[in-house]
């Protein structure tokens, strides 16, 4: 689940409220038991009533995206049922992100007054208008038997497809899934390898 909210002022933190500098993530995890009731109410089939949520606000980095005094909130949050993205479920979103939102007011009080639009991504919007299956952002679990070299299957995970000189980076290849530059570094290096031995070739 992906929501995004706008803020008519900075959060401010009980643990630390002095902290003027959110520049990095926030995250809602209280313990290591939240965490578990949260992916164990989603294996039944039943969106987490306590979410997991990593937060960014991105208008610590660039003011220029609200008003002054005003901003952004991004947040990555988990779990939801599956089925969400087969079948979406409207009641069901808004009440998970009300969920999420009382759980960083119970962090930062004023949290949820602060909000002043939000937008709510489940997984049938992720798969239907980007094209990731179940609305797995990872493009596959990162799961000890989809990692490494069983990313993204066991016989794929050097960047190559069958198809010649179609290569792939995304996601779902080592090091996914996540969003950084590593797969594309490392699709990048096999790409120039196999054209040096072009290359050789042709040179014979």
């Amino acid at each position: 689940m992906k929501i995004n909210l706008a803020l008519d002022r900075a959060p401010v933190f009980t643990a630390k409220p002095d902290q003027a500098d959110l520049t990095g993530g926030f995250e809602l995890a209280h313990s290591i038991a939240y965490l578990e009731e949260a992916f164990e109410q989603a294996r039944r089939g039943e969106p987490a009533t306590a979410p997991f949520s990593d937060g960014t606000m991105p208008t610590f980095h660039d003011p220029t995206l609200a008003p002054e005094g005003h901003h952004v909130v991004s947040l990555f949050t988990q779990w939801c049922p599956a089925e969400w993205a087969d079948e979406p479920d409207a009641a069901g979103l808004d009440a998970y992100a009300d969920s999420v939102i009382a759980g960083y007011d119970e962090l930062a009080p004023g949290f949820a007054d602060s909000v002043e639009h939000r937008q709510v991504l489940g997984p049938h919007e992720m798969q239907e208008e980007w094209g990731l299956v179940g609305g797995n952002i990872f493009h596959g679990e990162l799961s000890a038997e989809q990692l490494f070299h069983m990313r993204p299957a066991p016989g794929y995970a050097d960047y190559r497809t069958p198809i010649r000189g179609l290569y792939q980076c995304s996601s779902a290849t080592h090091a996914g899934g996540g969003v950084t530059g590593i797969p594309a570094y490392n699709c990048v290096r096999e790409i120039v390898n196999d054209r040096r031995r072009t290359m050789r070739r042709r040179s014979w």
